[in-house]
């Protein structure tokens, strides 16, 4: 019978050792593994702390009938007067009361209900938004309010851990975490397609793997220090739920929007005047005959007449390499870029043409029609007194129906807009104009939408009177002149 040779002592005492230096070994692998995520489990826990107070629920209402019943429809007597409720998401940025959220959260409500995490209730006004990065600023009337720190989103990579707080659903205040799965990301979710602006919305999103559901919209999204670098706005998804991947606007986007509003009361935006290709591609290369190797670089497909692109020597054909020293490879690089300038800022380009490179410095514009809208903004505000769309809710208390609507011209998607302050010592008021007084005409010119209106008040001649007509419960259709300012 063969017996396995006996191991000498050391040997026995050696193989000893070596066990139990694995299992020490893997035990503090094991508990360092614990104590990491401890670690990780901690920041999220204090991030959620310091932020959730100044995360708010957006409650907005909007006339049910309104979105069942064209305008020109007769009113139903016995139509339940419910509301259209929306809900999404809210940013403190401000003791004060500024909040930070999406357009189209709150997007043509009639009321806008903010709740804190105390509970507490405000009635919030809109100070403005730009509806082409889908962002808007709120404020409440209140003070000293919990507020949200603010981190440089250009400063982000790919694989950082963010964390998304906000209400989805309904559901209450909601954390959820992920990574930072792209940036710079296009994905198409804007609807403009009853916009004017059309064709220029800015798609530069952070985009997340963090759950984002609805709801979510107008919440922070965090870096693991609790700092906002981002606010949820939309999901990429064809079943209205989270499937896979979120969409932020970067928070250094965002607040463009809220210095403009701040300092200028309107959005300036830095205008170059071209089209351009999504993104260059091996088959553009072949189809314009590129001296390329590879694809790189933005193609501009068109430069408008009186631009400042063409001012600044920009021809069909160029390929963009850099903005201001960044390299660029798709089209909504450019324009982010160039949302962060403003008119009269002078951009450097590196471009290629026909082979060569060049440097160009371009000298930026804004668009003129967005200039025409500032100056009726302006007249309007020097006659004292400002307006809004009116309302479906207060159309309803007005007795402005569709009926009314029908009689006066307005088709199914027009609509006057009504005076909702007047400056007690303006041209306006001493014209006797009121609030809740509707604009329906200006000079024989009928008013359909806000946009109109500032616009034909921008062409009034100045220093002459033009005929405004107002529409008054008690007498319905009346006229006051007001001189145009100089």
């Amino acid at each position: 019978m063969n017996r396995l040779p006996r191991l000498p002592r050391f040997a026995i005492a050696s193989c000893t050792l070596l066990l139990f230096a694995t299992f020490s070994s893997k035990a503090q692998n094991t508990t360092d593994s614990m104590q990491w995520l401890e670690d990780l489990s901690q920041a999220f826990r204090n991030a959620y702390e310091q932020v959730r107070p100044a995360v708010v629920l957006i409650a907005t209402t909007r006339s049910w009938q309104q979105h069942l019943l064209p305008r020109s429809h007769p009113r139903i007597p016995d139509l339940p007067e419910e509301d259209f409720r929306g809900m999404g998401s809210g940013t403190i940025i401000s003791d004060d009361g500024y909040i930070l959220s999406n357009y189209h959260v709150i997007a043509g409500a009639d009321s806008i209900q903010v709740t804190l995490s105390d509970r507490r209730i405000y009635q919030a006004t809109v100070v403005g938004f730009d509806s082409l990065i889908d962002i808007a600023l709120l404020k409440v009337d209140a003070e000293k309010l919990p507020t949200v720190r603010i981190a440089d989103s250009d400063l982000l990579r790919v694989g950082d851990w963010v964390l998304a707080i906000g209400h989805p659903l309904g559901m209450g205040s909601t954390l959820t975490h992920g990574i930072i799965s792209a940036l710079g990301r296009q994905a198409g979710v804007f609807d403009l397609s009853t916009n004017e602006d059309k064709g220029y919305a800015i798609e530069s999103f952070i985009q997340t793997n963090a759950v984002i559901n609805p709801g979510n919209s107008g919440g922070p999204l965090l870096d693991l220090q609790g700092r906002v670098i981002g606010i949820n706005t939309a999901i990429s998804t064809r079943t209205g739920y989270y499937i896979g991947y979120g969409l932020a606007v970067p928070i250094n986007l965002a607040n463009e929007v809220v210095d403009d509003l701040l300092v200028h009361g309107r959005i300036v935006r830095g205008y170059l005047g071209v089209s351009m290709e999504p993104e260059m591609t091996q088959d553009l290369i072949h189809k314009h005959g590129l001296d390329m190797d590879r694809p790189y670089g933005v193609y501009l497909t068109g430069v408008k007449p009186n631009s400042p692109a063409e001012r600044g020597g920009l021809l069909v054909g160029d390929i963009v390499l850099s903005v201001n020293g960044t390299e660029v490879d798709h089209s909504n690089q450019i324009q982010t870029l160039i949302y962060n300038r403003d008119p009269g800022e002078t951009i450097d380009l590196h471009i290629l043409r026909q082979g060569q490179r060049q440097y160009l410095g371009v000298e930026l514009g804004e668009r003129a029609e967005d200039r025409i809208l500032a100056q009726g903004h302006q007249r309007v505000s020097q006659l004292g007194f400002s307006v809004e769309p009116l309302p479906s809710e207060l159309a309803f208390e007005l007795g402005f129906n569709s009926h009314v609507a029908s009689e006066l011209g307005f088709d199914q998607d027009e609509g006057p807009v009504v005076v909702v302050a007047v400056d007690p010592e303006g041209p306006a008021a001493a014209k006797g104009i009121q609030t809740h007084d509707v604009i329906t005409e200006v000079d024989q010119e009928r008013v359909t939408s806000l946009q109109q209106f500032m616009h034909f008040v921008s062409g009034l001649e100045q220093g002459r009177s033009a005929l405004f007509w107002f529409w008054r419960p008690e007498n319905g259709i009346d006229v006051r002149a007001l001189k145009i300012p100089e």
